[in-house]
């Protein structure tokens, strides 16, 4: 490997890992990508682009590329108790994160990024930009861009007060199995909700949010059993989706948070999506903001390529505010997907049926457009 004094360190090829590398590479910022995995796998993770996080993979010529292998579910139908109560717009487009991932890899590939797989970052000398690896190599790089998900070591190397994540009162099933659907289907309960939607022509996703005090694993690579998935949600919505049983994977997965995000920077380093600020996934944001925030970051790395510190001022003041509000909104989510009251699940679902408050909560989320940001 060649000496790195002038590229931007990419640790993590996630989604904000990757859409940066495309960003700097399109722009001709030297970077590099260092992810720990040796490939990139599915476990059972679909995956939902809504369409503010669809603008940005048409700023990065992919999105004709990734609706081609995906799907755009033309309806959103909300259950509780086995009762329709509301069908709406999706406007979205449904697919894995293997095809997410896959996409961007091809398109960093493509503008001849560098990526090394089996690196694992364990020593960071920020004061001197220096990352040493698991396999004894070290590298003096220009800046670092902490892409390293929830966990995120880079963090925990670099900040004397590590802000570690705290478990969020909620654990999620996932799978993905054969079978053929249309629509996105919501089935809301008493301290849990489903979701199903088709990933593409021939599959489905199974998402289970279960409402929990005793804390999970950290980790949507940890299996599971289609029989306790069965345990904990009722079998009146799993006896619709027979195929389930011909599954590629159950694994269960607990969701934690990074509460009270004050920046999204520290000297010499920069984090961008779960690093950063990882939220519960009710709203279907997670992934859009990180699309968002490595757009962000690689169009003012572009504008003030000069002048590092002013980029990272730039972008927490761009970020941290719509950051905040999606994590807020998120959690308000979950409560009310997992209403227990009879009352209060009454009045929701009437609220539901009746007002157009899901259209009006979606468009304060999706309208939001990365190409409007004056500053970039």
């Amino acid at each position: 490997m060649r000496d790195y004094k002038n590229f931007i360190a990419i640790i993590g090829a996630g989604i904000s890992g990757l859409a940066l590398g495309i960003m700097l590479q399109k722009k001709q910022i030297p970077c590099v990508i260092f992810e720990k995995s040796q490939k990139i796998g599915e476990h059972g993770a679909g995956i939902s682009i809504s369409q503010n996080g669809l603008k940005v993979l048409e700023n990065l010529d992919l999105l004709e590329e990734f609706n081609l292998q995906s799907r755009q579910p033309q309806n959103a139908l909300f259950f509780s108790s086995h009762k329709k109560i509301k069908k709406i717009s999706a406007n979205v487009t449904t697919s894995t994160r293997r095809t997410l991932f896959k996409n961007l890899l091809d398109k960093y590939l493509s503008y001849d990024g560098e990526i090394h797989f089996g690196k694992e970052v364990v020593d960071i000398e920020i004061e001197n930009k220096i990352l040493t690896f698991k396999d004894g190599n070290s590298f003096s790089v220009k800046h670092i861009a902490a892409c390293d998900g929830i966990k995120s070591s880079c963090q925990e190397m670099v900040l004397s007060e590590f802000n570690e994540p705290k478990y969020s009162g909620y654990y999620v099933w996932r799978t993905i199995f054969t079978s053929k659907q249309t629509n996105i289907h919501f089935h809301l309960g008493s301290n849990f909700h489903v979701v199903t939607y088709p990933v593409d022509n021939k599959r489905v996703s199974l998402v289970a949010a279960i409402k929990s005090r005793n804390k999970q694993n950290e980790s949507w690579k940890q299996e599971g059993s289609i029989q306790n998935l069965f345990l904990e949600i009722p079998r009146s919505i799993t006896d619709k989706y027979p195929s389930i049983h011909n599954n590629y994977g159950v694994y269960k997965w607990g969701i934690f948070l990074r509460p009270n995000v004050k920046t999204l920077f520290d000297k010499n380093i920069t984090y961008l999506g779960d690093a950063a600020h990882p939220i519960v996934p009710f709203i279907g944001q997670g992934a859009c903001l990180a699309l968002e925030d490595a757009y962000i970051f690689g169009s003012l790395l572009y504008k003030h390529k000069n002048d590092l510190s002013l980029a990272q001022i730039k972008y927490n003041e761009l970020r941290i505010k719509r950051i905040r509000s999606i994590y807020k909104k998120s959690l308000n989510q979950g409560k009310l997907n997992h209403l227990s009251n009879p009352l209060f699940v009454f009045l929701r679902n009437l609220f539901m049926k009746y007002t157009n408050i899901i259209s009006i909560q979606i468009k304060s989320v999706w309208s939001y457009d990365v190409n409007e940001e004056k500053d970039l």
